[in-house]
């Protein structure tokens, strides 16, 4: 099958892309660009497609898992841009960044559902399954990708992590402040490995700066729109919480 080369924009990457699938093309539609030389190119082998076939739970297309092929290989590339693959559903609220990683059917996705319901058009949903974080000097970005889950929610745009909350599912709505120690593991078993040794390395002191510069929590809830208000109350900035006590 004859190849397409087309430039996208992700993460503030410019990144020319090979694929045969007319699935990847649709995927990325909302990141195309036509302008501007690209900082790299990506492009897979069919022994690599047939990989992520061997990888997979459920029997996937070709589309689909040249897709996957090609998200794997550009992450590792965009480790060189500081930017790690986070496994999350990130939403934003008056343009700040809130993360809810949990294990495969927790209910993370529905939960930040509960956010946008709660906020309105306050709410943007950045990524609902693997947005990049973009680790800056002076501050950390979670980023929009075409690869966004079976709901297919993801926005072209990037937002400053307020917090990152491990959800655990529980029958009453709790949440507290974790430490970097405690929060660890949890980033590692959400973050993205590469098999290669030197970008594991690099990997592991992003995951580091995560669990060092961003407030963590861990969180017990309930499929409620009231969870969501409390992880919102915990979890926003302490300006803002200054001023709901001072009733502005």
């Amino acid at each position: 099958m004859e190849k397409k080369i087309k430039k996208y924009q992700i993460a503030d990457a410019r990144i020319e892309i090979e694929f045969a699938e007319d699935y990847l093309d649709h995927l990325c539609k909302d990141y195309e660009i036509q302008n501007g030389e690209a900082d790299f190119t990506v492009s897979v082998t069919e022994e690599e497609i047939e990989a992520e076939s061997r990888k997979s739970e459920f029997p996937s297309s070709r589309g689909i898992l040249e897709s996957l092929a090609v998200y794997r290989k550009l992450c590792e590339k965009m480790l060189e841009n500081d930017c790690v693959l986070f496994h999350c559903s990130a939403v934003a609220v008056d343009g700040k960044a809130y993360l809810f990683a949990a294990k495969s059917g927790t209910g993370k996705s529905t939960h930040t559902r509960m956010w946008r319901k709660h906020f309105g058009e306050r709410a943007v949903m950045i990524n609902d399954d693997k947005p990049l974080l973009q680790v800056k000097e002076n501050e950390i970005y979670v980023c929009g990708t075409p690869w966004c889950g079976k709901h297919g929610l993801q926005t072209n745009e990037k937002a400053p992590v307020q917090g990152i909350c491990i959800l655990r599912r529980g029958e009453e709505n709790t949440i507290r402040k974790i430490s970097p120690l405690d929060g660890y593991p949890d980033l590692y078993k959400q973050t993205y490995r590469p098999t290669d040794r030197k970008k594991m390395i690099k990997t592991l002191s992003l995951i580091k700066q995560l669990a060092e510069r961003i407030p963590l929590y861990e969180m017990h809830c309930t499929i409620s729109e009231e969870a969501a208000v409390m992880a919102w109350n915990a979890m926003k900035d302490q300006d803002e919480q200054q001023d709901d006590k001072k009733g502005k």
